[in-house]
């Protein structure tokens, strides 16, 4: 199975208690489904998967699968701090309609997580998952880099297809895409600030938070690429950046439901301990936005 593409990680709807609105999850990805996103990653970090039970998670993923049409995959976070219980969880999310496990690396017990840790947790992961297993490296939040030579060692098994990179290091990525190129291996980037430079090292597409607010312009910057608009990809890259430094690093999950809001998505409330952001906060992001000519 070959992942590319643009693949938005779907937000969360709570309301102001905190409780899941799955209508408004029906309603953004049935208007993603008008663009050209080529799937979705449902319980992904922006999902605030850490924030949710199993049963809240298993009908999180019913509900996306009924609004998911079969021509775009449905990407499902299904990693866990033990091997077990991912393997578990990933079999639940396979009949509930996954149709790709992403798998995290565990982190808790960091000091224990090293090459051979990750080799034997995901190459038993992929031995007993019902579905195609795409790794998952993101440092920001895990504090563990998965290194090149770990992501290579994994592409040769063929349950593994890909990984989604959010370590937002170019150098590294085209490692990965160098060392894994005889293999059949999808390596998207997790950060939109690289998408044109990873895709001319040969990523094969992006997992990106930008994306819930604005699919388009990242199908973009990879349809610009295909076609030799270098000039084109790059003005449009540089656009980006801001509004997507707005969404992540400065004003996190709560920055970027704030930014759905204001491009016509539901974006709501976050689950406690994440604070809701403030009307100055709001309007900064507005500005932003407008400046780079996206609302």
């Amino acid at each position: 199975m070959e992942i590319e593409g643009v693949f938005p990680p779907v937000t969360t709807p709570f309301d102001e208690n905190g409780c899941i609105v799955h209508d408004h999850l029906t309603e953004n990805i049935k208007r993603w489904n008008e663009t050209d996103v080529s799937g979705y990653l449902i319980l992904g970090s922006n999902s605030e998967t850490v924030f949710l039970n199993d049963e809240e998670k298993l009908e999180i993923i019913k509900t996306s699968r009924r609004s998911i049409p079969s021509s775009k995959r449905m990407l499902v976070g299904t990693g866990l701090e033990c091997t077990k219980g991912t393997i578990e969880f990933t079999r639940r999310a396979a009949d509930c309609g996954a149709d790709v496990a992403v798998i995290i690396t565990p982190h808790f017990f960091k000091s224990n997580m090293f090459h051979e840790a990750f080799m034997k947790h995901y190459l038993m992961v992929a031995d007993n998952s019902p579905i195609p297993v795409l790794l998952y490296n993101v440092p920001s939040f895990t504090g563990l880099n998965m290194e090149a030579r770990t992501a290579s060692a994994l592409s040769s098994h063929e349950n593994i297809i890909g990984i989604k990179d959010s370590s937002g290091n170019v150098e590294q990525l085209s490692g990965i895409i160098s060392l894994t190129g005889e293999n059949e291996f999808s390596v998207l980037t997790g950060s939109s600030i690289v998408l044109y430079p990873s895709m001319c090292v040969g990523a094969a597409g992006g997992v990106m938070a930008i994306a819930c607010v604005l699919p388009g312009k990242c199908s973009d910057i990879i349809r610009l690429y295909k076609d030799g608009n270098h000039s084109e990809a790059k003005e449009l890259q540089m656009r980006l950046i801001e509004p997507t430094l707005a969404v992540t690093s400065r004003y996190g999950i709560p920055g970027l439901k704030a930014a759905m809001d204001l491009s016509g998505y539901y974006g709501g409330q976050s689950r406690l301990p994440l604070l809701p952001i403030t009307s100055a906060e709001i309007e900064d992001i507005k500005n932003i936005f407008t400046g780079a000519g996206f609302l």
